[in-house]
């Protein structure tokens, strides 16, 4: 894994955002769109605000979301409720292509088939150019939760945790989808997750993080 250690969220939030901005140039010129996968998060949303001033060619950049909490549209508790409000009043909102997972769904089981239907029609392989990932404090990342049987799930791109999580049942990107990305970012920011870092460089498998591939991924830190 490529490590970049920096000297504060911030500059984290600001050198990401660089980072994308480059990969989606390269990506349009080669292949005429870029697809990528953004997870929640106080710094992931500094790093899109800080995109969005970015002169790209918007219309052809496919955003999806690594996991998302079961709870009512326009929910605080709901990721995508803070990717609106951080885009609210940005050329993103008309030009950008957003893909939200249906959590408001009937049939939650379907709505996860459906996404993940979706997401293998845009790109066409179901390998998307970019999956951004964050760490918790416990080492889990996107909705891949310690002792969940989510993290057990080998036949699905996209599924349900099996238990409600900080109060939430989830549905997130599982091991099998994010795995296959051509690239992965991790943002990791905060001291409470240093413990978990080295582990996750690691490769402990006890931990959700520990078992995302690494050969594909960069680490931008704050930490070491």
């Amino acid at each position: 894994m490529q490590i970049n250690v920096y000297s504060s969220a911030e500059e984290v939030a600001h050198e990401a955002a660089q980072w994308i901005s480059s990969l989606a140039k390269s990506k349009i010129e080669s292949k005429g769109s870029f697809s990528f996968a953004i997870s929640g998060g106080r710094t992931p949303w500094e790093m899109l605000a800080k995109l969005a001033q970015e002169n790209l060619p918007w219309e052809k950049i496919n955003l999806f979301q690594v996991d998302e909490r079961i709870a009512p549209e326009g929910h605080e508790d709901r990721n995508l409720t803070q990717l609106f409000q951080v885009l609210q009043g940005t050329r993103l909102m008309t030009r950008l292509n957003i893909f939200p997972i249906h959590v408001i769904s009937e049939n939650l089981q379907e709505a996860c088939e459906e996404y993940a239907q979706h997401i293998e029609q845009i790109t066409g392989n179901s390998k998307l150019d970019l999956i951004h990932l964050g760490m918790g404090a416990d080492g889990h990342t996107a909705s891949l939760i310690p002792g969940d049987k989510v993290c057990d799930v080998e036949n699905q791109m996209i599924a349900l945790t099996d238990q409600p999580y900080q109060g939430r049942q989830r549905m997130t990107m599982t091991y099998p989808l994010i795995n296959q990305a051509e690239n992965i970012l991790w943002l990791i920011t905060g001291e409470e997750k240093k413990e978990m870092l080295v582990r996750m460089l690691n490769k402990d498998p006890e931990i959700p993080a520990g078992k995302i591939k690494q050969d594909q991924a960069i680490l931008m830190t704050d930490l070491l």
